[in-house]
């Protein structure tokens, strides 16, 4: 009797992937179709959430380095350059929550955040000489003792802000809104505030020496000892302001306005233009005083 041996199936790793490969070719070419879209599927699904679950995660890494840059910035016991870097970071991040922050001493000159949402932020001591805040909210702000020589300052809302003798130098404070602010002993020589409201503001004894104030509201303010020598007042309100030892040596103030009567001849008597006063301000008093 003859007896055939049954082939042996193969049995390596080679042999089971052509098999399946093979049975897979086998099959219709819709099922083959299907089972292909199949997989492509559930792989884009796996990729999802790969992603998602990696976005997630970055969220929450940012959510709380945030969250420990505002501790950094409102508890005490870290350092300046500390505070710095974490300021940088919020500010990055958008960070409109201020009112907790310490930021004084910090070294932020020419940092540049125009419109910038910063109320009621404490600069104390800080350095932001030739920042740039135009358009910024800065209401209730303290800027005690701070260097903001060179400033950009246009349009920015400074309303209720603290600025005792603050440095304010050369800065651009064009059609900012002063109003209410503390600028006692400010040292602003130069300063441009060309139609800023100053209006009820404190500047007891401000040195605003040379400075812009075409068209500036100082209605209301305290301006005690403030000193405007060679300051250009052209069209400057003074309505109601507390002008006790202010010195307007050789500024232009017959060009203001909302001068009294008695505070107009008190001014004709104490600072008519001096020698010293260009000949194009000597001129223009002679003008004005043949009326």
């Amino acid at each position: 009797m003859n007896e055939s041996a049954s082939p042996r199936d193969p049995a390596g790793p080679e042999a089971q992937t052509a098999r399946r490969d093979g049975d897979i070719l086998a099959l219709p070419r819709d099922n083959r179709l299907f089972l292909t879209c199949a997989v492509l599927t559930l792989a884009l699904v796996v990729l999802t959430v790969n992603v998602w679950l990696v976005a997630r995660t970055v969220n929450q890494q940012s959510r709380n380095s945030r969250e420990h840059a505002f501790w950094v910035i409102c508890q005490p016991g870290f350092t300046v350059p500390e505070r710095t870097s974490a300021f940088h970071m919020l500010v990055a991040a958008g960070n409109k929550e201020w009112r907790s922050a310490h930021l004084s001493e910090l070294n932020l000159e020419k940092i540049s955040l125009p419109g910038a949402d910063l109320t009621a932020c404490g600069f104390q001591r800080a350095n932001l000489a030739s920042a740039n805040l135009a358009g910024a909210r800065l209401e209730k702000a303290i800027f005690d003792l701070t260097d903001l020589s060179d400033a950009d300052l246009p349009q920015a809302d400074l309303s209720d802000a603290h600025l005792y003798k603050a440095v304010l130098k050369g800065a651009n404070l064009r059609r900012a809104n002063l109003r209410a602010a503390v600028l006692q002993e400010v040292k602003a020589e130069k300063v441009d505030l060309l139609a800023a409201d100053v209006s009820d503001a404190d500047c007891l004894m401000a040195d605003f020496s040379r400075a812009n104030l075409s068209g500036a509201n100082f209605s209301g303010a305290r301006l005690e000892a403030a000193v405007f020598k060679g300051a250009i007042l052209t069209l400057a309100r003074f309505n109601d302001a507390n002008l006790k030892d202010a010195d307007f040596t050789d500024s232009n103030w017959w060009r203001a306005r909302g001068f009294t009567s008695e505070q107009i001849s008190a001014l004709k008597k104490k600072f008519p233009p001096s020698q010293d006063a260009s000949s194009t301000l000597k001129e223009d008093y002679q003008k004005w005083a043949a009326k």
